[in-house]
């Protein structure tokens, strides 16, 4: 039978919600273990939403029964109040996304407790996928209680955890935004990251995506690897106004960082120490630096510090010099590079114009071979 282009694109409009965000029909939504449908509205479990009524125990009935069918965990806009949340292997745990920068709105999952871990806990969710969601924490908590976490405390998982976050707020929290302890496989997009006491995301493991997402005035750094990391594409993120670097990587290598803007953060726009076969191209780096004395940096505030690295380029990035938004506070960096034995190693092509207040590089030497910085240009901000 022929369809009209209205009738297509309404029939096509309608199947869009289930197959491309794998939410059942609206019908289904409300059908408590309807058959034919692997979707679990949280609500139909005795969860509240209402900001008052603690909801733990009615969401973690709705996660398992997702468990049991690989399914989905869906939650209507809504404050719900919750901890310690278990995420069962190869399900989706589902909310539209309807956050912004500043205020709440959509499904928001709040921490109600200042003894838990965490509010999402995946470990060994393998396949897990999270999208939409609002996560706030307590930033005062007396205890490192994180967002989103992934605990493998001991040794990695047996297989790839190959997990998903995909177009999530996470804030306030007073651990990490996430935390990814010996992963294996991840994806985050789309998300923000924001006003954490820790890190907006901090991992040790490797293989991951990081694309478009937004880490903003965390008390640590941006995106954190204090262990190792490695094989990770850091793509298209906007970093800025972390109380550490933007980008920090210790003892990794294979990393791919290329068109991100650093920007106010109050270390190092990125700092890499100990990294191997790593490219950093195409960024920009603007008025990093902010306040440096309690940083590795002390006294010299930088755009960018590399020590100990093997095999990096860096290439094709600029650099500039700034002050606090509305013309206020004092213009940083002092320099645009701090260096350190560095071996078979480029720095080339980069463009720093008014991109630094006192010199374009301090050079604490101790290189090793085939080291080069060549071609480079730039002014002090006058």
């Amino acid at each position: 039978m022929d369809m009209s282009k209205r009738e297509f694109m309404t029939r096509t409009g309608l199947m869009g919600v289930a197959g491309l965000s794998g939410i059942a029909p609206p019908a289904a939504l409300g059908q408590r273990g309807a058959h034919g449908t692997s979707v679990f509205n949280v609500r139909d479990y005795g969860a509240r939403g209402d900001g008052k009524t603690p909801d733990s125990e009615a969401i973690q009935k709705a996660l398992d029964a997702a468990g049991t069918v690989s399914g989905t965990t869906y939650f209507p806009a809504g404050r719900y109040l919750c901890h310690d949340l278990k995420v069962a292997a190869h399900t989706t745990v589902l909310a539209e996304p309807q956050w912004g920068y500043r205020g709440d709105a959509g499904a928001m999952l709040i921490l109600d407790s200042e003894e838990a871990e965490c509010v999402l806990n995946i470990t060994g969710a393998y396949g897990v996928h999270l999208r939409g969601l609002f996560l706030q924490g307590l930033q005062d908590a007396k205890k490192a209680i994180h967002g989103i976490f992934l605990n493998n405390v001991e040794k990695y998982s047996p297989q790839e955890d190959a997990i998903v976050i995909d177009d999530c707020k996470v804030e306030k929290f007073s651990g990490h935004g996430v935390n990814l302890l010996r992963i294996w496989l991840f994806i985050i997009r789309h998300s923000i990251l924001q006003r954490n006491k820790g890190c907006g995301v901090q991992i040790t493991g490797w293989d991951g995506f990081v694309t478009d997402n937004q880490f903003s005035g965390n008390k640590s750094h941006g995106f954190g690897c204090e262990g190792v990391g490695s094989t990770v594409m850091f793509t298209a993120n906007r970093v800025e106004w972390n109380e550490g670097c933007g980008l920090y990587l210790n003892r990794g290598d294979t990393w791919n960082v290329t068109g991100n803007s650093f920007d106010r953060n109050w270390g190092a726009g990125l700092c890499a120490i100990k990294m191997n076969t790593t490219a950093i191209t195409g960024n920009v780096f603007r008025r990093c630096g902010k306040d440096s004395n309690l940083l590795a940096e002390g006294e010299h505030s930088c755009q960018v510090r590399l020590e100990e690295c093997n095999g990096l380029t860096f290439v094709a990035n600029s650099c500039a010099a700034g002050r606090d938004d509305g013309a206020k506070g004092k213009y940083t960096p002092q320099v645009g590079f701090i260096l350190r034995k560095l071996s078979y190693s480029i720095i080339s092509s980069n463009t720093l114009f008014r991109g630094y207040m006192d010199k374009m590089l301090v050079d604490l030497g101790d290189h090793g071979k085939d080291y080069i910085f060549t071609n480079n240009v730039g002014c002090p901000m006058t």
